[in-house]
């Protein structure tokens, strides 16, 4: 939990009225503490969950509601004394603590609602139940071991939100960075302007822009991530997907397709079982999957592909000597079609092997290439416009095909 301030005024514990509700009895606690925005709430409650919400306003609010089956007042104030309230306020910044004593009650259900002016800190954390803030200026921390955690739209603040089970949304950060964390359930999180990092042991992610470095890991389930600068994502199991980025872009999936859009960087894209596309990288690209396709376009770069089985289709965007055009696609048993700018200045090494065939198999080329075939194999080499990088290219019972573009 965060301290704040250096001497923190004598805390106060905080009762309120009691009354029978619903065969049970309700003891509400409704106080306001006088501070101006800019301050920051510390919130450490044991149980139960919580709820801030931001308002234009000067003060913090506290409502705290405790629930309990009794047969009379009197059992229900001895299980209401046992979990306590303290407030304490140290200049603007206001500190709740809220704990039982003794042996816990299962009965008692308890739930907090915090009020605070829209330009105002938080620093929540509670030891079982969800947690829910609102739209707020200044800085976020929250932490429960079992609940969903949803924050709002925040500004000029950074977020900080781990949860032990349980999902997680945030709005957006503004002038921020964000990090979250939970042991189990989907992460959602909208823009971003600065950095973000975000894991899950089991669910899906989905991501809005972010203008920052991105990370995302999970150990089970999809990303979908809009846009970021640079990009790092893995998954064990699931479709990634990257639609844009102004940095390198690096993902893995233990199974599943992955598809990146628009990277202002180079490209490394691994899966164990599931195609792979990508449409416009600035930068080399590295592709590699146990199974499936690969369709890699509009590359200012290298390009090093390959598959264990499947087809794969790549182009290169530029004829810039002074980018290295070098290729390297390499499939176990499907079609290879490249198209490269006419004038390029490159190198071309091209085989097909032949084993045991069930059709006929070729290499076509709109340049002027030497060709040789027999039985086993068909080669394709030869320079074009004076020769450079390698043009690789290996196949079993496909065809390849070399394109001007």
């Amino acid at each position: 939990m965060l301290l704040i301030g250096t001497v923190m005024a004598s805390a106060d514990e905080a009762r309120g009225s009691i009354q029978e509700k619903r065969g049970g009895w309700v003891e509400r606690i409704d106080e306001v503490i006088d501070v101006k925005p800019g301050g920051t709430l510390s919130l450490d409650s044991d149980r139960g969950g919580i709820t801030v919400d931001a308002e234009k306003r000067k003060g913090v609010r506290i409502i705290v509601e405790k629930t309990v089956d009794a047969y009379t007042e009197e059992e229900a104030r001895l299980v209401f004394d046992r979990y306590s309230v303290d407030i304490a306020r140290d200049g603007n910044d206001v500190e709740v603590i809220t704990e039982s004593e003794g042996r816990r009650t299962r009965s008692l259900q308890t739930s907090i609602r915090v009020v605070v002016p829209h330009n105002y800190n938080v620093d929540v954390e509670t030891g079982g139940g969800g947690i829910d803030i609102g739209d707020l200026v200044g800085d976020v921390m929250a932490r429960t071991s079992g609940g969903g955690i949803s924050v709002g739209h925040i500004r000029d603040g950074s977020v900080d939100v781990h949860t032990s089970g349980g999902g997680i949304h945030i709005g957006s950060i503004e002038n921020g960075d964000g990090e979250a964390k939970t042991s189990g359930g989907g992460i959602s999180v909208g823009d971003v302007s600065g950095d973000l990092s975000v894991r899950t042991s089991g669910g899906g992610i989905n991501i809005g822009k972010v203008a920052g470095d991105l990370e995302a890991r999970t150990s089970g389930g999809g990303i979908q991530i809009g846009s970021g600068g640079t990009v790092e994502a893995q998954t064990g199991g699931g479709g990634i997907r990257v639609s844009g980025s102004t940095g390198a872009v690096v993902v893995h999936t233990s199974g599943g397709g992955i598809t990146i859009s628009d990277a202002g960087g180079p490209v490394t894209a691994e899966t164990s079982g599931g195609g792979i596309s990508v449409d416009g990288a600035d930068g080399p690209v590295v592709a590699i999957t146990s199974g499936g396709g690969l369709m890699i376009k509009d590359v200012r770069g290298s390009i090093e592909a390959e598959t264990s089985g499947g087809g794969i289709t790549a182009e290169l965007a530029v004829a810039d000597p002074g980018v290295d055009t070098h290729c390297n696609l390499e499939t176990g048993g499907g079609d290879i079609s490249i198209r490269l700018p006419a004038d390029l200045h490159a190198t071309i090494d091209a085989e097909l092997q032949l084993r045991r065939p069930r059709r006929e198999y070729s290499i076509t080329t709109d340049f002027n290439l030497d060709i040789d075939e027999n039985s086993r194999r068909i080669v394709a080499r030869g320079d074009i416009n004076g020769g450079g990088d390698t043009i690789r290219l290996r196949t079993t019972n496909g065809d390849i095909e070399i394109e001007k573009r």
